[in-house]
């Protein structure tokens, strides 16, 4: 086996988390070669009953800018954009499909060459809406249970099929990078500062994806409506 591939693989069953485990991550072709950066993720959302999946790579400024600006006006998107409105594809990203991952650690590493790899996200197919992590991570959630309170500080995958299924929100106050990885389950510094980070995060919950489509995302006001039903389940830290 490769040495690259000996150390721990995250889709090998492990909590993987979009934000941590993806975001800003280094891409690595076959060979060992750099492709580009993770600057977003796109999330597919379907019309026939699939839950929603985290499909392709974004990389480019195209992908970095919009995730780097406001919400609310997105100034250095649009100024980014009047810079070159020339080219008809600037505000589009490059792209790279999931399926061609298949190692996830301190990079993520790819089963093909970077030769020719990088290539405009293309445009979604019938029934399939595609919006950006980057949209997603900081939005307020509404919901009646007691226990959500807080913003969508990252969202957890399960890899399915080539597909990473959107399971949980997880959910809290603070702003996404504010827990740092200490929510992940795989904490092994001293018992102590283990102690702290659960008292700091003791807000943190998970909430199911199971019933969010994404009519129950107003993506202008960046608001998260999350049903009665929705179930929710407290982070691990041991």
């Amino acid at each position: 086996m490769d040495d690259r591939f000996a150390m721990d693989n995250r889709l090998d069953g492990q909590a993987l988390d979009a934000a941590l485990h993806l975001l800003d991550r280094q891409v690595i072709d076959e060979d060992g070669l750099l492709v580009c950066k993770v600057d977003d993720l796109e999330i597919s959302f379907y019309d026939f009953g699939s839950p929603p999946a985290v499909t392709r790579i974004l990389t480019g400024p195209a992908a970095l800018v919009p995730r780097m600006s406001s919400r609310t006006g997105h100034l250095l998107r649009k100024r980014w954009i009047s810079l070159g409105v020339q080219y008809a594809d600037r505000d589009v990203p490059l792209a790279i499909s999931l399926d061609h991952v298949v190692h996830l650690g301190s990079g993520v590493h790819l089963d093909v060459s970077r030769e020719g790899l990088l290539d405009r996200q293309p445009p979604p197919d019938d029934g399939v809406r595609i919006r950006r992590l980057g949209e997603l991570l900081g939005m307020k959630v509404e919901s009646n249970h007691p226990e959500l309170r807080g913003k969508v500080l990252d969202v957890r995958l399960e890899p399915v099929e080539g597909r990473y299924l959107l399971r949980h929100f997880v959910v809290g106050p603070g702003r996404p990078g504010s827990l740092l990885g200490y929510d992940r389950g795989d904490f092994n510094g001293p018992w102590l500062v283990a102690v702290v980070v659960e008292r700091l995060h003791r807000h943190i919950r998970l909430a199911s994806c199971a019933n969010v489509s994404e009519a129950d995302i107003d993506w202008d006001a960046g608001v998260v409506h999350l049903r009665e039903d929705t179930t929710v389940d407290d982070v691990s830290f041991d």
